[in-house]
Parts: C-alpha cells; structure tokens; sequence
C-alpha cells in the first residue's frame, strides 16, 4: 500500500492562480493580497492534510464474481474499512489499474472504525480471463484541490463468456429439417414410464411398484424397475482445425479472427437455444485442446460448456487431424464453420452452419444470458 499526491486539473488551475497572487502580493505588498494569498496557500495544505494522513489508516478488498459475459455488467465490490479510531474519511473512488470499461466506485462517508461496501460496473468486451492486477483509492476531500491516493496491489480473475445471441423460435428444429430425435428410452433406472425390469424389494420402495405374481411365486417381495425417459440429444462442434492465417475468407469479408470469435458465439447461441428447448447437448471442439463434455443438460451444464469456449486460446497450435467421433446414441449434430464448409468432418446427417449465418439465424435481436 502507498499513498500518492497527484495534480489534476481543477488543482493544477487553483496552484497557477496562488504563484500569480504570489507574485503580484511580493511585487505590490499590501495586507490584502497577502491574507489573499496566505489563505490560498493554507488551502492546499489543508487539502494535503486533512485527508492525507487518514488515508494510511484505510484498508480495502475487491470482491468480483467467477464469471461474467461479454457485453452484460459484471459487478465488483469493495469493501472498505477505516482502522482510524479518530479520523473520519470522505468522498473516496475506487478506480481500477486496467483498461477495462466501467465506471469508478464510490463511497461518500467511512467513519471511524466502520466498514462499507463500495460497487461499480465493469464491461468486458471480450471472452478469456479479465484479469486485475490493482486499484486505487482515491480522494480529493475537502476542498477538490489535491488528489490524494492508496494504491493497493490484488491480483484477481474473472472467465468472460463468450455472448449469446437469442435466436429464432424454432430454428433448431428448423435447421435440422425434422433430424432431431425425440424423447428416448435410457438404460438408467428412475421415475419413467418404459419397462427396465423387475429387482428386490428395497426399503422406502411404493408399495405400487410391487410385482404382486412375481413377488407370490418366489416367495420375497419383488418392484418393477423402471427406466429415465431421455430428452432429445443435441452436439455442437465447433471446427477450429485451420489456424486463423490458413482461413479461406472473401477480401471483403470480416477479419478472420473475429469469424473465428463469431463462430464461438455461435455455438454459445446453439448450446443455450438448445438449454430453453429442454434437449440434452454436449460440445465438441475440433483442433483446440478441450475437455471432454458429456450429454447432460441443465444450466450448470451450459455454465461448463461456455467456460470451455471462453476458455479457448485461438493464438495456440491446430490440431488439423482432429475429427468429430461417432455418437451411438440418437444425436442430432450441428458443426459451427469458421470459413467454408468441410462435409467430411461429421456424418451425412449433420447440420453444417458457418459463422457468417449468426446475424441471419439471431434475426439481428441480441439476446441475453440463458
């Protein structure tokens, strides 16, 4: 922690008006210029004074989320304290060291031995980690002439998801020309309706799930088992085989690095689009380093699989070999191009989409969280 002086702009004004009443005051003496002057110069050190000292005394924390997403606010909070048990502290901003959108926090009042909560909102205009490094807190009570500041050093982190865009009604089913399988049968035991088979009885099992003949024959009591009903299946992947200098792009199209960022978004929108219509998804990354995702749906699930696109390096190496694998299950699967189209990456089914359609498919209405 260091506590700094600065000169702004109001002060910097205020300082060239006290050296030209100096001046004038050593070059025509007279007790009204001097007193003139006396009070000025006592102004700035009573702006230096007053609130510099209680500065040592302020300590500060910063509390921001785990994530956030691009073009929504993510809220940091401060929380200051006074260890003074004598000097109170006013009209202190918060601004953070790195060059990300937002607005300072502020706190108007701390007393003496008191504790408050300071918040502002920061806009991250791109997915991957936001990384702080510091803030200050700053002051230019009570006359606005000096700027007074503590500086503390707090490493902190943040994973962007990547934007989602809302789109149509109905387009998946739209896009996948009917392909989309409906419920299914599962091999897993639970409240469904299909029949998965007959086992001992267990304490807590309902009394109407008691198969009474086979229970009458052998002589203990027997349950029929039943099985999960699967909700339709959906797999987005994601082709980011070619290296971003190797993209085929038109001269007059979009830059290819942010097609590439396009193209996750993309996928995001699928992924959630997919989430709200009730199907299963998992997500598939082709020429990047990921972690395998399994079929699950559910909202901590979209939560993995948009840390995994925030969390794409598109500065790392390709992996040009890289192919979609066989899903046995009943899976409809769309594949997010970069530039153009490479049927042979998934199955003759698949929906094939590239990133230049996101406009098209969102129907030019941005959408939001999911």
């Amino acid at each position: 922690m260091r506590r700094r002086y600065h000169i702004h702009p109001p002060g910097l004004l205020y300082l060239v008006l006290v050296v030209l009443v100096g001046l004038a005051a050593a070059n025509r003496p007279s007790n009204l210029l001097i007193w003139v002057f006396a009070a000025m110069l006592a102004g700035v050190l009573l702006s230096g004074i007053l609130s510099g000292q209680p500065l040592m005394n302020l300590r500060a924390q910063r509390i921001m989320p785990r994530t956030a997403r691009v073009g929504e606010p993510v809220i940091v909070r401060y929380s200051i304290s006074n260890g003074s048990s004598a000097w109170p502290l006013f009209a202190l901003f918060v601004r953070e060291a790195a060059a990300v959108r937002g607005s300072r926090a502020f706190a108007q009042h701390v007393g003496p031995g008191e504790e408050v909560v300071a918040e502002t909102a920061l806009w991250p205009e791109r997915r991957g980690p936001l990384r702080l490094s510091r803030f200050r807190v700053e002051t230019v009570f009570p006359f606005g002439l000096v700027m007074k500041s503590v500086r503390f050093d707090e490493p902190a982190e943040c994973l962007v998801l990547p934007r989602i865009e809302r789109l149509r009604p109905g387009v998946l089913a739209s896009l996948a020309g009917g392909s989309v399988p409906g419920p299914s049968t599962s091999t897993r035991p639970g409240a469904g309706s299909d029949f998965l088979g007959i086992r001992e009885y267990r304490p807590g099992d309902s009394l109407r799930h008691v198969a009474w003949r086979r229970s009458a024959s052998t002589g203990t009591l027997a349950v029929i088992e039943r099985s999960v009903d699967a909700p339709p299946r959906i797999r987005v992947a994601v082709d980011l085989r070619r290296p971003t200098s190797q993209l085929r792009v038109d001269a007059d199209a979009r830059a290819p690095r942010d097609l590439e960022e396009d193209a996750i978004v993309l996928a995001a929108s699928l992924l959630a689009a997919a989430q709200r219509d009730g199907y299963e998804t998992r997500l598939c990354v082709l020429g990047l380093p990921s972690p395998s995702m399994p079929m699950r749906r559910g909202h901590w699930h979209l939560q993995k699989e948009l840390a995994v696109l925030a969390s794409l390096d598109l500065d790392a190496a390709r992996d040009a070999g890289a192919s979609l694998p066989e899903d046995r299950e009943r899976t409809a699967t769309f594949v997010v191009h970069v530039d153009r189209a490479d049927l042979r990456v998934a199955g003759p089914d698949a929906v094939h989409l590239g990133a230049s359609q996101l406009s098209a498919l969102a129907g030019g209405a941005a959408g939001g969280a999911a």
